[in-house]
């Protein structure tokens, strides 16, 4: 571990991040907050590919079409099939 990582503000900070990430993602975190996860997730490979990871699962989420009674597939179906074809 990183001597910066070991001090109490970074470590706030960290936890800070996991709590508030989903606020963030969804606009809804003040601007404060935001400037802190922002600079947090810079300074953190951990907090940034946490913010990554979910900003791409979201994107994907996005693009699914709603359920149609025409299509006869449901969202779950699409979502088994595009996790099976994601890498990793």
């Amino acid at each position: 571990m990183r001597l910066r990582e070991m001090r109490p503000r970074f470590m706030l900070d960290h936890m800070f991040t996991g709590r508030h990430v989903a606020e963030y993602l969804d606009g809804e975190l003040d601007v404060r907050g935001r400037d802190r996860l922002e600079h947090h997730a810079h300074l953190c490979p951990s907090c940034r590919r946490l913010v990554a990871t979910l900003m791409q699962m979201l994107e994907g989420l996005h693009g699914l079409r709603p359920t149609s009674r025409e299509t006869g597939s449901p969202i779950s179906e699409a979502v088994i099939a595009r996790l099976r074809d994601e890498p990793g």
